[in-house]
């Protein structure tokens, strides 16, 4: 049984799959809390709604296939990896704001966290090929 569970979770490309389990689970946080974001006031109901989780869900699948495909195209990478420092980028700014706001170290280490996993895909980009050959 652990050897079909290794085989199905290797791959060429672990760092693709490792950034894509961090989004599915960054994106079903968001999806299963529906007051997890308060400030600012007027944009809590945006940052709340499901479809914030379900884009970091989305992208976490689509890392995922793209690990797990043989034609492994540069195009589709680099697409994915720029959507997803994005969103990294727009969350730790959202944890980190949420936390120096309401004085919540929580908030304050999630926000962290999202820089270390946004360094993490620079440092993917940075390792990347930049052209198909």
């Amino acid at each position: 049984m652990l050897h079909k569970f290794k085989k199905i979770l290797h791959t060429a490309h672990p760092q693709h799959e490792t950034l894509a389990f961090a989004m599915l689970g960054i994106g079903l946080i968001l999806i299963c809390n529906d007051y997890y974001f308060f400030w600012p006031p007027f944009a809590a109901k945006a940052l709340n709604d499901d479809l914030v989780g379900g884009v970091f869900v989305v992208m976490g699948i689509l890392l995922f296939v793209w690990a797990r495909s043989t034609s492994s195209q540069v195009y589709a990478n680099r697409r994915l990896l720029v959507v997803t420092a994005g969103l990294l980028a727009s969350e730790a700014t959202a944890e980190l704001c949420h936390g120096f706001v309401s004085g919540q170290p929580h908030m304050i280490m999630a926000g962290f966290v999202e820089l270390v996993v946004l360094r993490f895909v620079f440092i993917i980009i940075s390792n990347s090929r930049k052209h198909n050959n």
